[in-house]
């Protein structure tokens, strides 16, 4: 039972992982990075700089200089190609340090002249030097030769160029920017529709409802996926969007609902999380409308006649299900659902995911909520 139940979370956990590899472009980091400036010196009574405060600027500034003296960026020789790119790619994936040496590293190559593989890379590494402090001091150099690389004509350079710029965060033009690219066939529909959708949180309230109504029009299911995600990871984001917002999304996730497989025993642990993770922010969105529960509008929906139970069991599996399974008594509503879930589960002895997932949720049930 306890190795069934491990087999039942380990495949949501690498489902999340595949399904984020599939459907997320291959873009610059949106990792945030601590400032790395130091901070402006205290004078103590007598006038002379702060002892402590020294020290730490101090330490600071040897950190920085030790972190230089290893910068990859700043000692790469251009390898035109695939090898170029993969070990660009390579010092990113080991970070850049956000230092001016960096900056003018990473410059210097798009001026030499460098080939269009190492271009894709680099653009990467430029959208990363990027910081909300301006710890390189290069910003405005860096977002110029980001612009410049979205007019790119290899069509792939500017794609990482603009994918780079998107992450930054909003910025006044962004999404003008980003719909160029998207009109002169640079980004795919899922590209654009699903930078907007990382983009809406961050920008203005104005120009949020401006872009999430044009992800609604759009009925685009990859930034459905990725507002869905992102509200399920963390519901007080909601609070970020304005009335107008809010009903965009809630109309988009409406047209989005994830489907399952045609085949009634082909249950999909990738289909059963996007479903999932569906469902709780469609839920939340309801309850902060209706001043409902959450967890009472999720069951509501999976009690309606006529319910495919892999949506049932797709949604007890998650973690977030442990407040329904705790509630599940003899007659209560939860504890039909996981009837539900059991029988379907009976009809398929030979699939194992199922089964794992079966004895997942039953050693779950009437468990108190938040015991392991």
């Amino acid at each position: 039972m306890k190795k069934a139940g491990l087999l039942a979370v380990a495949g949501i956990a690498l489902a999340g992982i595949i399904w984020g590899w599939f459907k997320t472009p291959p873009v610059a980091s949106t990792a945030s990075y601590p400032s790395t400036s130091a901070p402006a010196l205290h004078r103590d009574d007598r006038g002379g700089p702060s002892t402590a405060a020294a020290r730490y600027a101090a330490a600071i500034g040897a950190a920085r200089g030790k972190e230089d003296s290893q910068n990859s960026l700043a000692s790469y020789v251009p390898k035109p190609g695939i090898e170029g790119r993969n070990e660009l790619d390579r010092i990113f994936a080991q970070g850049v340090p956000l230092t001016s040496r960096s900056a003018l590293a990473a410059r210097a190559l798009l001026k030499a002249g460098i080939s269009d593989d190492e271009k894709i890379a680099l653009a990467r590494i430029l959208g990363r030097l990027y910081s909300s402090d301006n710890a390189t001091g290069y910003n405005a150099d860096i977002l110029l030769d980001l612009r410049s690389l979205i007019g790119d004509k290899n069509k792939e350079v500017a794609r990482s160029a603009a994918l780079s710029f998107s992450r930054i965060g909003y910025l006044p033009g962004s999404d003008a920017l980003l719909k160029s690219a998207f009109e002169t066939h640079v980004l795919s529909a899922d590209d654009y529709y699903g930078e907007l959708a990382h983009m809406a949180r961050l920008a203005p309230v104005g120009v949020q409802d401006e872009l999430l109504s044009a992800i609604r029009s759009s009925a685009n299911s990859y930034a459905a996926d990725i507002l869905a995600g992102s509200i399920h990871d963390d519901p007080k984001i909601l609070k970020g969007y304005s009335t107008r917002s809010v009903n965009e999304i809630g109309q988009l996730l409406a047209k989005s609902e994830p489907r399952f497989a045609s085949a009634t025993g082909d249950f999909g642990l990738t289909d059963a999380v996007r479903y999932a993770h569906w469902l709780r922010a469609s839920a939340q969105i309801e309850s902060l409308a209706q001043g409902t529960d959450v967890d009472a509008v999720i069951v509501a929906r999976l009690s309606l006649p006529g319910t495919d139970p892999r949506k049932i069991t797709a949604y007890l599996l998650m973690p977030e299900a442990s407040s329904i399974l705790s509630s599940a008594r003899l007659g209560s509503p939860a504890a039909g659902l996981v009837s539900a879930s059991n029988q379907y589960a009976a009809q398929y002895p030979r699939n194992m995911i199922l089964q794992s997932a079966g004895q997942e949720i039953s050693q779950r049930v009437g468990r108190p909520k938040g015991k392991p």
